[in-house]
């Protein structure tokens, strides 16, 4: 394959991304696909054979994006001798936060299909959700058998909590929604992220100085 047929197929890729994340897999359509890229169907049809392929592509991307950001985090926390607990756990939460703020498109795919978005694509889980998953658990896990804490629930909280924050924020005092653009809520909801989960796993709140302050 040529460079702009590679350029080609990564614009393809991007805007359904993108339309996925907004729409949803049953909402979506090719021909949108293509007319948000700029390409003709024709164009689109010579890298995917239809919306299934390019969905599972965009999940297939997805994931090794995902898996790419938390990875070295999961090692450090795998590797970290317990008195680096605490830093290394809020060390990956923090890059988690810091990945999904950076590309909230990707919690959307994901939150989506949650809510049943391309249910007859039945292996979409087991394929791409499940290993980085079960590798998460596992960087838990020592930690929550220390605190007699369950390491699968204890990794689900952290993705439902970071990936609602992200795509919902929370309303603040006069009533209108703030999220990860708002720098101090994002700063409070870190620090509410490293209290809880830190609790949980029974470790010392190492950064307790610095909260940020209601407003």
């Amino acid at each position: 394959m040529d460079s702009a047929d590679g350029d080609g197929r990564e614009l393809i890729l991007r805007t359904a991304t993108r339309l996925f994340s907004a729409l949803g897999y049953d909402s979506s359509s090719v021909a949108q696909v293509a007319e948000a890229a700029g390409v003709s169907q024709e164009e689109l049809g010579a890298h995917f054979t239809g919306k299934r392929e390019l969905y599972l592509a965009v999940m297939e991307q997805v994931r090794n994006l995902f898996a790419e950001a938390v990875t070295p985090h999961v090692d450090a926390l795998m590797a970290a001798p317990p008195e680096r607990w605490a830093p290394a756990l809020h060390d990956f939460i923090d890059g988690y936060i810091d990945f999904c703020v950076a590309h909230p498109e990707l919690p959307a795919l994901w939150m989506h299909r949650w809510l049943s978005d391309a249910s007859d694509i039945i292996d979409l889980e087991a394929e791409n959700a499940q290993p980085l998953t079960q590798y998460i658990v596992e960087g838990v896990d020592t930690l929550a058998e220390a605190a007699g804490a369950d390491p699968l629930h204890t990794t689900y909280t952290l993705v439902w909590c970071i990936h609602g924050f992200v795509l919902s924020g929370v309303l603040n005092g006069s009533g209108y929604r703030r999220g990860s653009e708002d720098e101090h809520q994002l700063r409070r909801f870190r620090d509410h992220m490293h209290l809880m989960l830190g609790r949980a796993l029974g470790l010392p709140d190492h950064r307790a100085g610095e909260r940020a302050p209601s407003p």
